[in-house]
């Protein structure tokens, strides 16, 4: 592939055995190359200290200053190749992007926080733009790439994924239309809308990145690198999806998933859960309010508190699993028999508020209304277990839950898409090149995909995990098959 990194011929270069008094000194920020002494004879010092303006004006106060040298413009890289000291950011907005840089990790990765005009329909030049925000880890061009959807708005920023750790290489975060809060027309909201977003970025960072390229996400975030692998097979050489459901409208396999965990926890949790809606609610349900509003300034006017409540009682076992569930934590429930008020609101707060809001409220709707969009489209979305509570008249037939949720305010609900939903769950059990990974006592995972014999895509299970496992949460026989997976897809040998 055609790279910016120009190569430097080798009798250009002032061999040096040092920087002045031996000191090594770290490149700057926004170098793409490895550390390189130089004797500063010649007037330059790329690698030792602050860089001259000749090398590129990468990082100086005035770009592109001073006297071009040739031999200030070279380091060498991994492979002991000359290459030219190409500005991360000048390559980054000759490819399109707006580039903010945003300093250096620990391990001294370049951090670039990245704004992309999108086309709100990609087969309409005509049709306008909205901002895609993207936060890009960089430790050089020739190392492997992961790309990652978060299904969400890029709440992950530089937070470095456990893949990237495996990879030693670049990671770059997608966000996602509509979820960032740009976007009004939601008829531009599809899956293959933003897929065509995420190949845009693809594209334009393809010929810079020439190393292998992964594309990752966990839940939702899972289902659409799989749905962008099925649009553009062949924009990144693996995928890897971390808990990702494949659902239909209010799917019935998802109930029987509450028979497989531990059965004294689940009647536990089943107990509370009752409770707290019935002879304790007058204590509890107040409290929780009460904490809700203070810890997150809550308010509930598209959904009254009561509503509110009940839905975040019918989600309570299934939150628990998805997010806690180890034997500690089971152990930790109280005996609602014996407990007062205090303790079940405690239990019943510290598991039901995770997001940082409290279900149905006005924020949580707002955070994840174009989610709700989503399932109601073509995601699909789980079965609650609601039949005892609703004969016990704990909560009422019609509640909405946390689940299928409301669609944005002023925004008419979609027509589920059958055929798309079909499509992506076929490609998910029969398409090549994904490595699929689920949880036991994960809720989410009653919705996994069992790949087909003879399709190219695998699948690992991580014992006794929930939705929030990773890489380091497979057995180490697994994390080795799944290394094997990725090098043999992406042609590359994984340290």
């Amino acid at each position: 592939m055609k790279s910016l990194v120009r190569l430097v011929p080798l009798l250009l270069l002032p061999f040096a055995s040092g920087c002045p008094d031996d000191a090594p000194v770290p490149p700057p920020p926004e170098w793409t190359c490895d550390a390189q002494r130089w004797s500063g004879s010649d007037g330059c010092d790329c690698g030792c200290g602050a860089p001259d303006p000749d090398c590129d004006g990468a990082g100086s106060a005035e770009p592109g200053t001073g006297v071009d040298n040739p031999a200030c413009n070279a380091c060498f890289d991994a492979g002991g190749k000359a290459q030219s000291c190409i500005s991360v950011t000048a390559a980054l907005e000759a490819a399109g992007f707006i580039v903010s840089p945003a300093g250096t990790s620990d391990d001294g990765a370049e951090l670039y926080d990245l704004t992309l005009l999108q086309l709100n329909d990609h087969q309409d030049a005509t049709s306008g733009t909205h901002e895609q925000y993207l936060t890009l880890i960089h430790r050089g061009f020739d190392l492997p790439m992961n790309l990652i959807s978060t299904g969400y708005s890029n709440y992950l920023g530089f937070d470095q994924d456990e893949l990237t750790t495996l990879l030693k290489g670049n990671q770059l975060v997608l966000d996602k239309r509509f979820h960032n809060g740009n976007g009004d027309d939601f008829s531009h909201f599809t899956r293959k809308q933003v897929a065509d977003d995420a190949h845009d970025v693809v594209v334009r960072l393809h010929d810079l990145y020439t190393s292998a390229w992964i594309g990752s996400g966990f839940s939702n975030g899972g289902v659409d690198m799989v749905s962008f692998r099925q649009h553009y097979p062949n924009d990144v050489d693996a995928t890897v999806a971390f808990g990702a459901p494949f659902m239909v409208p209010d799917d019935e396999r998802f109930l029987s998933f509450f028979d497989t965990v531990d059965a004294a926890c689940q009647d536990r949790l089943e107990a509370i859960q009752h409770v707290v809606l019935g002879a304790q609610r007058m204590a509890v349900e107040p409290a929780v309010q009460a904490l809700s509003a203070d810890e997150f300034g809550d308010t509930f006017t598209r959904v009254e508190s009561a509503r509110a409540f009940e839905a975040a009682a019918l989600s309570y076992p299934w939150l628990f699993w998805q997010y806690f569930g180890t034997p500690d934590d089971c152990a930790g429930l109280p005996d609602p028999a014996t407990a007062t008020a205090e303790d079940l609101t405690s239990a019943f707060f510290s598991v039901t508020s995770i997001f940082g809001t409290y279900p149905m409220s006005d924020a949580y709707l707002s955070f994840f209304g174009a989610y709700f969009y989503e399932v109601q489209q073509s995601s699909g979305w789980p079965a609650l277990p609601r039949a005892a509570l609703v004969a016990e008249g704990l909560i009422p037939e019609g509640l909405v839950d946390m689940e299928r949720g409301l669609v944005p305010e002023g925004v008419t609900a979609p027509v589920f898409d059958a055929a798309e939903n079909s499509s992506l769950a076929e490609f998910a059990r029969l398409g090549d090149g994904v490595a699929f990974v689920y949880s036991d006592q994960d809720p989410w995972a009653a919705g996994a995909v069992t790949p087909a014999a003879m399709s190219g895509n695998i699948r690992f299970n991580v014992t006794s995990g929930n939705h929030l496992a990773t890489f380091s949460s497979l057995s180490e026989p697994d994390q080795a098959a799944l290394t094997a997976f990725l090098e043999e897809k992406l042609g590359i040998e994984i340290p």
